[in-house]
């Protein structure tokens, strides 16, 4: 069964974005090019200082693989909210 993790991922510095290409270009693909996701989405917030990502996995343990992955990695810049991992 799919496993899908949604974070809210905001700008700490203020900025706006026109589009989710201008926040990527700042602040990286944010596990969008993550080979462990079956599929992905990025949806740039009403504030336009953000995004929400959905990561879709094939299952809760390729999730937790990607979270070993992902342990020591940073994002400077900006702060990670957790919408819902299920």
């Amino acid at each position: 069964m799919a496993f899908i993790r949604t974070n809210n991922i905001v700008a700490d510095n203020g900025d706006v974005y026109a589009n989710i290409e201008e926040f990527q270009a700042a602040h990286g693909p944010c596990g969008m090019e993550h080979p462990g996701a079956e599929s992905c989405t990025m949806v740039l917030n009403a504030g336009k200082n953000g995004v929400q990502v959905a990561l879709t996995f094939t299952d809760e343990a390729a999730h937790d693989a990607y979270l070993v992955d992902v342990a020591s990695a940073t994002t400077p810049g900006v702060t990670w909210t957790l919408v819902s991992a299920e």
